[in-house]
This record gives structure tokens, sequence and C-alpha cells, in this order.
């Protein structure tokens, strides 16, 4: 399968592009900043701007796939994820790209139903604006109609954490929190990629959000 990763330099993205290597697929990691990518033996390099639809239109051109992990912490610029959601319901079909996954953020999932930890007075206020922005990305594919295959995926709302593959993580469509029995959420960045390179290889959650826990 041959997967365009949006934000491969950053941490999930990075991490989404090495199992995809690992598994044999051909993987493109597409950034404004190439210099940034992380030096995978296997992977594509494409510079493309999601400011500029047409950039992106070229580099995800003859793909199978798109996956992006968006986040623009260092500008401080959260915006540019539902922008960036919204960029690419529209150029997926101009490219003949029919499949998205999002890696989106774990902040807008309940903790009880129809009360979002984002909005609990105990979410933690620097990372607010972008659990929104997640929240917002997730709103424009949900409410798109556009012809585009996409899934949302979110991790944990705390716990996202470092750490090597297990293969022994769970996934659960919906907007719940997945605890474990000790009523705990929480999984390691190379499984969360992991249930990703599983969902466009056995798509099960097309047009849905789930997320990933042990």
């Amino acid at each position: 399968m041959r997967i365009a990763i949006i934000g491969a330099s950053g941490w999930v993205g990075g991490a989404i592009a090495a199992e995809a290597i690992l598994r044999g697929h051909e993987a493109t990691a597409i950034s404004r900043d190439p210099s940034r990518l992380k030096d995978l033996q296997g992977l594509t390099v494409a510079t493309a701007d999601l400011r500029q639809a047409a950039s992106i239109k070229r580099a995800i051109a003859g793909h199978d796939a798109v996956v992006a992990a968006v986040v623009d912490r260092a500008a401080g610029n959260t915006a540019v994820i539902p922008q960036a959601a919204r960029t690419l319901l529209r150029v997926l079909p101009k490219a003949h790209v029919k499949r998205l996954i999002f890696a989106g953020g774990g902040g807008s999932l309940e903790v009880a139903p129809g009360k979002r930890f984002v909005d609990a007075p105990e979410f933690p206020a620097q990372y607010r604006s972008e659990a929104l922005a997640q929240a917002e990305a997730l709103q424009a594919l949900r409410s798109s109609s556009s012809e585009v295959d996409w899934t949302y995926v979110s991790p944990p709302p705390v716990d996202f954490l470092p750490g090597d593959k297990t293969g022994s993580y769970r996934v659960q469509g919906g907007d719940s929190v997945l605890n474990d029995e000790n009523g705990q959420s929480k999984v390691s960045v190379a499984d969360f990629a992991s249930a990703i390179i599983d969902e466009l290889e056995s798509p099960r959650f097309i047009g849905q959000r789930f997320t990933v826990a042990y």
C-alpha cells in the first residue's frame, strides 16, 4: 500500500511512518520542512504545505491512503488542525485518493455521556486550545458530504505515552473513553501507530471515530 503521511516529522507521525515501513508499505513523508524528517530507511520525502492545496494534491497523487498527524504547537496556531481536515476533504477526491485517517486528539472524548474531558474544570488549560481544534476537525469530518472514506483516531485523553509496541491494545468506536478494569486509559505512541496501520489494512471504522487504549 502507498501511504502518504502528513506530519511525519512529529512524534506521532514519525511513529506511524516507522510502523508503515516495518510492515512493508511504501510510505511518503510530507512536510513543509523535509530537513526535520527522521532518517527512516525506505521513507520517501515530499515537500508540501497544507496551506497550499495544490502542493498537497501533487504530493498525495498516486497514493492509496493519506494519514494526517497535524500539530503546530511551536507556532501556537492550532487553527491549522481543523483547516487541515477541511483541506484534505476537498483535495483527496481531486487527487483520486479515497482513504483518509486523521490522527486526532483525545480531549474531546467523553468521560461520561455527553461530558467531554476538554470541558471539565480539571482539563489542563495549556492544552485546551489544541483539544478544541481537534474536536473541530472531527466535526468537519462528520459534517462533510465529501466522498472521502475518513476515519478519526483518538488516543487516551491523558496517558498517551512514549514506549514500544506491545500489540495488546484494544480499539473502540464512538466518543467514549476506553478504560481498563482499573478505570485507566493509556497507550504508547507505538501501539497507537500500529492501530492506525491496522485500520488501513483492515478497515473497521470508515466514517467513524475510534479510540485506542490498553
